[in-house]
This record gives structure tokens, sequence and C-alpha cells, in this order.
């Protein structure tokens, strides 16, 4: 069971308006007796007794049922130094897949679950390669099952699946059982037949609840603030997480530990704990307290509480100008860049060692054009920064700006690159079997249909110029024809067709090559000649400001670029692992920190023609001026592709303007 925090939430609440009044021993007993929380998996690890590492017992508790289709033992997992099970397929059937915990249509709930109950369930997934051959729709996925009314219901639900690539992926679930269920069980479904690949499953967790939970079990390691232990026969029981009483904490750590690790379940989506912690540290209203509230209640996206919990701070002194630091990213939100300087000053000035304050507020600056004075800051971040998997200054002059949002993808994909590599490599390995030779993809999510008319006379202008049999108009109905996009990237942009449309294009060019064309480009003559000349001896191209910065409306591949594959792994890892938008142009700071990292993408790019940008875009800057044919041919024959945008207000568009025109497609020399 999860604890009831609903109390506390409202103390959160007066803390934020120092409302909070709490003894020391009231604090404590706020942390002394929640909950623990319970992993109900018996043998999350997947161990066996067996000498050969097969599973004996399928339906004992803590057995793993193997269906015939599969093939199962418990062995290390390369490269983590934990114990999981290898699964792989014994025939044609792709129905692969394993029970932990047993499964049948008995009368029989495995696992503790209970008619009624909600779980969420988790597990870790590693591939050494991806499968192949004729994959199971349901591959790489938790999937929980029931027997009600006598009739078995395999498919509950199901997690989305695991990335079908190299390196170790998470996944999980939440499920509720139906009142009326008679049995329960999850299976684990890899997906393939044999001889089409291998699925190492590992740290299995299965909790009450909605809410997510680090994976844990009776072997952690007892840290200052949880206790582990096994509920029965170790490897063969659930176990239980224990929050230490407040006062045990204390005894092991400080109150900056403690608001640390609130901060640290705050991210990891672990609310309760986390707001234990807070309300506990709430019965001392410090500096920590008030800070470490603050926190949560941004996380919780109670803004305006969070300000003013700030603001008390700084009028109260801010020592360390931490209060100052946190309602500046608060001004940022609101684009309130002069608000969030003055307080990024304050914060600098008061911790001066902190190089992400210089950063934050060389990020301020430059978006008040100031960007001298950002980049002398950005210096000055940089000198009291630690040491950096790549060039800090040579990024620094390369541009100005988003330096710390570079940094800090920089600094991601440094950790995660041999990861990266394996990933663009396997897939190297495994071109697509296509036709196509250099196809010109253009995607509109809804359809050209209802497209505005400037992407549909842009749309025109690609199919009138170009071989129709080379122009491919992609929409969110036939996408699924040229490309699989991960369904967790699909649920996490939602709406978001600009960055999807991101990881939509990478992932066309590495498959098939090509050309990847906005459909806010107008190209007004063949591409193929200007392609190619742009591609060079390279195999990549993007119009690009300077060096690595560049632009991504209109990218070109060869089959088998080696730039394509490791910016598409490293776009889709960013995704997987980190789920959030740093930056606007996050794809593009990706591109521009693999070539400072890794030696072979930067010699692909350097092989390329280099094209500026800016030509291309003076057609866009001239699009409501009066239209002069000759004027409008100069504009026209300065790129052999335009970025253009389609985004006006009907009272600004005239019928004799140059966008009229180019809508029309009447221009005239």
């Amino acid at each position: 069971m999860r604890p009831n925090t609903s109390g506390l939430r409202r103390r959160l609440t007066q803390a934020a308006t120092g409302n909070l009044r709490l003894p020391a021993s009231r604090a404590a007993r706020l942390v002394a007796g929640p909950a623990p929380v319970v992993n109900l998996a018996p043998n999350p690890s997947f161990r066996s007794a067996q000498a050969d590492g097969t599973f004996d017992q399928p339906l004992d508790a803590g057995g793993v049922y193997v269906h015939f289709h599969s093939a199962a033992r418990s062995a290390p997992v390369p490269g983590l130094g934990v114990t999981g099970a290898l699964v792989t397929g014994s025939g044609t059937n792709n129905d692969s897949h394993i029970a932990p915990g047993g499964r049948d249509e008995s009368q029989d709930f495995r696992l503790g679950l209970r008619a009624g109950g909600t779980y969420t369930a988790s597990v870790s997934v590693f591939l050494t390669e991806p499968l192949t051959g004729a994959i199971n729709p349901y591959a790489l996925r938790i999937i929980p099952g029931c027997v009600r009314g006598g009739t078995a219901n395999f498919h509950l639900t199901a997690s989305p699946p695991a990335r079908n690539e190299y390196g170790d992926h998470r996944i999980s679930v939440t499920f509720t059982l139906p009142e009326n269920a008679t049995a329960a069980w999850v299976r684990l479904l890899a997906g393939m037949s044999q001889g089409h690949g291998q699925v190492y499953w590992h740290s299995f967790s299965l909790t009450e609840g909605e809410q997510h939970v680090t994976y844990f079990d009776g072997d952690t390691e007892d840290d200052n603030f949880f206790t582990y232990e096994w509920l029965g026969e170790p490897g063969a029981s659930a176990s239980r997480r224990t929050l230490r009483a407040y006062q045990e904490i204390l005894t092991r750590t400080d109150r900056q530990g403690v608001a640390d690790e609130a901060a640290r379940l705050s991210r990891a989506g672990e609310a309760a704990e986390a707001d234990l912690l807070v309300a506990a540290l709430a019965g001392e209203l410090d500096p920590i307290s008030r800070l470490t509230t603050a926190r949560r209640l941004r996380d919780r996206d109670e803004i305006p509480q969070a300000r003013q919990t700030l603001r008390k701070m700084i009028k109260a002194g801010d020592e360390h100008g931490d209060a100052a630091f946190e309602l500046g990213r608060l001004h940022e939100r609101k684009h309130d860049w002069a608000g969030a300087e003055q307080l990024y000053r304050d914060a600098v000035e008061k911790k001066p060692g902190d190089s992400e304050r210089f950063y934050r507020l060389a990020y301020t600056l430059d978006k008040l054009k100031r960007r001298d004075e950002s980049k002398q800051t950005s210096r000055q971040g940089l000198a009291v920064d630690g040491e950096l998997p790549f060039d800090g200054p040579a990024v620094l002059d390369l541009d100005v700006k988003c330096f710390g949002a570079r940094r800090e993808i920089g600094i991601f994909l440094s950790e995660h690159l041999d990861q990266i590599r394996t990933q663009a490599r396997q897939r190297l390995d495994r071109p697509a079997r296509t036709a196509l030779e250099m196809p010109i993809f253009v995607y509109w999510a809804q359809g050209f249909e209802s497209a505005p008319a400037l992407v549909k006379r842009c749309v025109a202008e690609l199919r009138a110029n170009n071989p129709q049999a080379q122009v491919h108009e992609l929409s969110d109905t036939n996408l699924g024809y040229y490309v699989d996009m991960p369904v967790d990237l699909v649920t996490a942009l939602g709406d978001n067709k600009t960055n999807f449309s991101d990881l939509v294009r990478l992932a066309l060019l590495e498959k098939f090559g090509g050309i990847w064309v906005d459909a806010t480009v107008y190209a007004p003559k063949a591409l193929s000649e200007p392609v190619g000349a742009a591609l060079g001896d390279g195999d990549f191209f993007a119009f690009n400001y300077h060096g690595p910065y560049i632009s991504n409306w209109f990218l070109a591949a060869r089959p088998g670029s080696y730039v394509a594959h490791l910016w598409r792994a490293a776009m889709y890892l960013w995704w997987e692992k980190r789920g959030e938008l740093i930056e606007y142009f996050l794809a593009h700071h990706i591109f521009e920190m693999l070539y400072h990292l890794d030696a072979d993408f930067a010699a692909e790019w350097d092989k390329g023609n280099r094209v500026s940008t800016r030509p291309a875009h003076a057609l866009q800057v001239a699009m409501l001026q009066p239209y002069e044919p000759e004027s409008f041919e100069r504009l026209l024959t300065g790129s052999f592709a335009h970025k253009l945008r389609y985004k006006y207000q009907p009272q600004q568009v005239m019928s004799d303007s140059n966008l009229a025109h180019l809508v029309r497609g009447d221009h005239r020399i």
C-alpha cells in the first residue's frame, strides 16, 4: 500500500506560506511511520537453482513460467553486473514469453495480485542487438492478464514497448484488476521466433498503487534514508523498502542531505516519500526547509506558491542566492528575461563558484540581445566549471547561443556515446532493402489536403520540378509504411509535431537516405543537381551558419550515412533517457555536440560542401513586401531551397505581395 499523503500536501502548502509550525517531535513522527513499499516479485533477478540455469518450477511462487515457444535460463546480463532471464525463441512462432511467479488459468492469483487491486509493474530489458524477423506486435512489453467470468484475458493492458535496439531499457505499466477477476498474472513478451535474437529481462518490480518506484529488492544496500529486506527466503520472496524515521535520518546526514534526497525523489516521481521529507524539514523554518518546499511546489506545478516562498526567502536575506536562482528559473518560464537577469546576477554574486548560475545568466543575456555580455558570462562559467569531455572554449567560440544547454547535451552524449555508436553501427550493418533512390520526403501531420495554401504551393513545386516517383508526401496516416516510430516517443511528444518531425526526418534518412524538405520549403528547381554538388565527397548535407552549427529544415544523406545514423541514435536516446526539451533547437545542438565528440562524425561532415543558410531565409523576410518581378527573381536565384513560414494574420496578406504571387504561382520574368 502507498501512504496517504493528502494531509502532508496540505502541510506543504502551509509551509510555503509560513503558516506551518511543527515541533521537532511532530516533524519526526511525520516520517516515523509511513507504510513501507513492497516489491511483490519473489524472484526479481530471475535466479535459478538448476546447474544449467533453467527454470524447473514454473508454477511456484518464485518460479518462472516459460512458454513452449520459448527457451529461457538465468544468466548474467552483459556488462551490468546483475542476473536476469535470457529468453530466446524455440520455434517459428513469435509468442515467446515468460511469466515471473507463474502463469495459468486456474483459480489462482500470481505474485500476490488480488481482484480490484491497482499495481505498477516495471522491468529492465537488455538487448545485445535488435530483434529481427517477424516480430510480435506486442514484443518487448509487460502484459498483465486475468481470468474473469471463466474467460482468460491475456491482454488486460500492455506497457509501451522497450526500444528494439542495443542497450538497457526500462519499461513499466500501471493496471487495475477487475473486481470479479478470479486469477491474474504478468507476462513478459519477448516476441521473436527462433534464430531472431535474444532478450534479457532483469530487475523486475511489482508494487501496489500508481506511483513510480525506483527498483529495489532485499539485497539492495541500506542507505541514509531507506532500509531494504527480504520478507522471507532471500532471493525467493517479496522484499520491503522502509523509510527511516526522521531523527534517525538526521544521525546519518544533515538537513541539506535530506533536502537533496527530497529533490531526487521528486524528480524520480516518488511523490509520497518526497512530500514526507519536505514536511519533516518544515518543522524548522530555515532556508533549507523553505527552498526544499519551493522546489517541491515547483515540481508539482504549484508555481504561485513556489514564487511566494522564494520571495520570502529573498526578503529574509537569501545568504547563498539559492532562492534568487530558483526564482530566476520561474521568471524564465514567463519569458521575463529582464527579471531573470537581475535574479541571476544576485545568485552569481552570492555563489561565484557555481558554473550553472553563470550559464543561466548568459542565456538570459542572449535573450536580451546582449551577445557580448552573454559570451563573457559563459567564459566566467567555464573558468569555474569542472573538466568537460569536449573543448568548452571552442564550442563557445563557435556560437554564443545556449551554451549551457549545449554543454548539458554534450555531457549527456559523452556519457552514452558507446551505446549511441553501437546502435548506429548495428543499423549500418543491416541496411534497409529498398529500391528507392534518393527519395524526397515531405511531411504534414494532418495530410496535405488540409494544409495551408503556402504549404500546398511548396509541395506542388516539389512535384513539378522533380520526378513524381521521387517525391513522397507523408502524413500521420501513411508514415507507418515508411518508418516505425517508437510508441514512447509518439506518446511523449503528443501534439508537438515540430519536435516529432525532428525525429521522423532522421528515421527516414537513416533508413533510406535521400532528401528531407520541410513542408514550408519552396524549391523552384530540380534538387538532384544542387544536392549532389552540396554533398560533394561527403554523405550528409545541411545548410549551416558556421561549422557544425546547422539548420535542419533541409537535409540530404546518401544511403549508409554515418552522420544520419549517429544523429538518429543520439536523438532517440535523449528522448528515452531524458524525455524533455531543454531548448527549442535540441536537434541542432545534438548534431553540433556529436561533431565535437565523435571523430568519424566530424570527418564525414567535413567532407561535404558548406552552403550558408542565410540566403535561404531572404525570401521569407521579403514575403509581405510588394511584388517586383526582378527583385523576386533575385531572391529565388539566391538559393536552391527557401525556408518560408505559413503563419500570417489575414490582414497581413495583400494580393500583390510576394507571398500572394508565390501562392498563386504566377511569377514571371
